[in-house]
């Protein structure tokens, strides 16, 4: 039996019907802003040059600026040490994973949440649709709106982008590897690298069930559960057209020949992979996944890899966190 992710239409983030988004950011007060020296492309001798921009910009704008870096070690504790009422924001300058970080550790407190993109994928910033030069990425978070989005949970931990076993913690490794490398050649060579993997890693037996009672056997080698559903689009990176659905994205490679393979990624590349019967669909606001023989697997949660227990537990939170949206 093959299922479909039910259709969530083609709304982008924050539609007009959604009242947080005519919400708008304080034009007044203190911006804390959250650097990952290891993202972007630091001075080596220490300075930032993000730095100065903020300060520049914001200033004009009659704002004040704290700026912090992120060290993971303590960082929760640091964070709360550094908030504090005349806080306003929070930018993250970083990938995927400085914000997620950033989200856990906010633990829920409603404190808008500006991303400045700087990390290898920046999923997030993409389908929020923040521009990549930090720069515009500035400007776009000085003119924004107040929204919120949805966080996934896996055995508890958060996640905002999408959780993979599998294959996809070997992949992350690799994608390490090949950080500093242009994105043309980069992203060809991930999903090479990627292809090989699912073609030698020891496929598992697994159980899905979700909340709305769709279940699924199968032998796989990778299983993808994104925060929000997937578009049938063109790209290693497909675009997430909602954030806020209320909706997870289950997807699952199936045990199949090179031959099959090979045009799944075809598909991938052209964006109607979600056509391509080598691949399981679903959908669900709570999902339990079972592997066979396994009591503990790792898993990729936006890029950092976690060791959990099986079955694995998943679920979302609608509109948990709070984010700055482009004004459209």
């Amino acid at each position: 039996m093959r299922s479909t992710p039910r259709d969530m239409g083609t709304h982008v983030l924050m539609t007009e019907s959604n009242p947080d988004s005519t919400a708008p950011i304080p034009t007044r007060g203190l911006i804390l802003v959250v650097i990952n020296p290891a993202s972007g492309n630091p001075d080596p001798h220490g300075a930032d040059p993000l730095c100065d921009l903020l300060h520049e910009r914001l200033s004009e704008q009659g704002m004040a600026l704290r700026v912090m870096s992120f060290e993971p070690q303590g960082f929760a504790v640091a964070l709360h040490e550094a908030l504090s009422a005349e806080v306003s924001a929070v930018y993250v300058a970083g990938g995927d994973g400085t914000v997620l970080a950033v989200v856990e550790a906010l633990d829920g407190r409603d404190v808008p949440l500006g991303i400045i993109p700087r990390g290898t994928m920046n999923w997030v910033a993409k389908d929020l649709g923040i521009p990549p030069d930090p720069e515009q990425a500035i400007e776009t978070l000085l003119s924004a709106k107040i929204g919120h989005i949805d966080l996934g949970r896996v055995n508890g931990h958060p996640f905002l982008c999408a959780c993979m076993i599998g294959v996809g913690p070997l992949v992350a490794r690799e994608r390490e590897r090949e950080r500093h490398t242009t994105p043309w050649i980069r992203w060809p060579k991930l999903l090479l690298t990627a292809w090989r993997f699912v073609q030698r890693y020891r496929q598992r037996r697994i159980r899905l069930v979700t909340k709305e009672g769709h279940g699924e056997r199968l032998r796989t080698a990778t299983v993808i559960i994104t925060n929000n559903l997937l578009d049938d689009t063109f790209g290693a990176l497909p675009r997430r057209s909602r954030l806020d659905g209320g909706v997870l994205g289950i997807y699952a490679v199936r045990n199949r020949s090179t031959r099959e393979l090979a045009r799944l990624l075809t598909r991938l590349l052209m964006g109607n992979w979600q056509q391509d019967d080598a691949l399981l669909a679903m959908s669900g606001s709570e999902a339990l996944l079972a592997v066979s023989g396994r009591g503990a697997m790792s898993a990729l949660l936006d890029g950092e890899i976690r060791r959990l227990k099986t079955p694995l537990r998943l679920s979302i939170e609608p509109h948990a966190v709070t984010v700055l949206v482009p004004a459209r």
